[in-house]
């Protein structure tokens, strides 16, 4: 049995997919605790990918379907909006909506993938 039909067979089970995720958990708090220089790296790769993803939707699906651009574009301003949460300090209800748009723009792009496999 090669290593993907083991990986498929354990990401196959419920169980299988709960330990790898814990596992990959504790690696990820054990890598930060164990190398606390790394956190800023972390704390700036979300932005980046919400910028990448929503990048990649454009790209990917174009301007034809309007729910996979606003989901690109969602992600893309949810990029910024919490690059911007992290560089300066802002009001409770500022910050709330600088978090919010990226998981609107998560949810949209959710959607958007539901009704593109329908097709």
């Amino acid at each position: 049995m090669s290593v993907g039909q083991s990986a498929d067979k354990v990401w196959n089970n419920p169980i299988g997919r709960l330990l790898t995720l814990l596992v990959g958990g504790v690696l990820v708090a054990g890598a930060l605790t164990m190398y606390p220089q790394i956190l800023p790296v972390v704390r700036w790769a979300i932005p980046v990918s919400f910028l990448l993803w929503g990048a990649s939707r454009l790209y990917l699906y174009g301007v034809e379907d309007p729910l996979s651009l606003a989901a690109g574009c969602l992600l893309i301003l949810g990029g910024f909006t919490y690059a911007s949460y992290l560089l300066i300090s802002m009001d409770e209800l500022t910050g709330t909506i600088a978090k919010l748009i990226p998981a609107i723009g998560i949810f949209t792009e959710l959607f958007a993938a539901h009704y593109r496999n329908q097709d």
